[in-house]
């Protein structure tokens, strides 16, 4: 769990509203859509705590100012905080993650829109309004233009090549091996003896044989190159 900025700690008395610092918002660790794609929210109180968001628009994370106190779970103390929690949405055009309007200006039409939460073309009645362009005349036409490529790089190698590293729990340091499917490639990380997940390895070579070669060949499916979201490496604080 995402731990509380300090600055909301001190400057709880300056809080007009007498909600709990402590129920702040808090977001949970991985990448979770449904968190990442809600609207940023600087909650009723007036507090200015520098925080970060996940902007479906831009696709990326940015800073915004918390009140203080409520709000929603979008809400992360650091730009790598939010980028780890949601670096793993996918890249699709702009026009798609637009949100679509319900209301009522005209004739009612049925036509389809591109959930980003659900990566899929679901259908709605327009009202007529023109208010988004993320708007499909069917499944079909919305699935062509909104769709991430088939071809996912989890399709080609295990998916625990695609797990995070993770160093583990215990104070030992051994040289081991993970994937990183950024770089598309095997490197060197310290591990700590315990815990930890499967993208782990004692040497490079059987990593490469795992999930490098694996990768390889799908070259020739013409994988899409966007399929993550910019990452930055986190480091990670140990508590023990």
């Amino acid at each position: 769990m995402y731990s509380v900025h300090p600055l909301r700690l001190v400057l709880l008395p300056l809080l007009l509203v007498g909600t709990a610092l402590g129920d702040a918002p808090q977001a949970p660790p991985g990448n979770n859509a449904e968190i990442c794609l809600l609207p940023p929210d600087e909650g009723p109180c007036r507090a200015r705590i520098p925080s970060y968001y996940y902007d479906r628009y831009t696709q990326s994370c940015r800073e915004f100012m918390y009140g203080g106190c409520e709000g929603n779970a979008n809400n992360f103390e650091t730009w790598e905080a939010c980028d780890e929690a949601c670096w793993r949405i996918q890249k699709v055009p702009k026009i798609c993650r637009l949100e679509v309007s319900k209301r009522q200006c005209g004739e009612l039409r049925e036509v389809y829109f591109f959930n980003l939460s659900s990566m899929a073309c679901e259908k709605f009645i327009s009202g007529g309004c023109h208010s988004s362009e993320n708007r499909f005349p069917d499944e079909a036409t919305c699935m062509g233009f909104c769709a991430p490529k088939k071809g996912k790089y989890s399709f080609y190698s295990p998916s625990f090549c695609y797990s995070p590293k993770d160093e583990g729990l215990c104070s030992a340091n051994a040289t081991r091996y993970y994937f990183n499917p950024r770089h598309k490639a095997c490197e060197a990380f310290t591990y700590t003896g315990c815990g930890g997940n499967n993208n782990n390895f004692v040497n490079v070579k059987d990593c490469k044989r795992v999930c490098v070669k694996a990768l390889k060949k799908g070259k020739n499916k013409k994988m899409p190159k966007l399929l993550f979201a910019s990452r930055r490496l986190k480091i990670k604080k140990k508590q023990f």
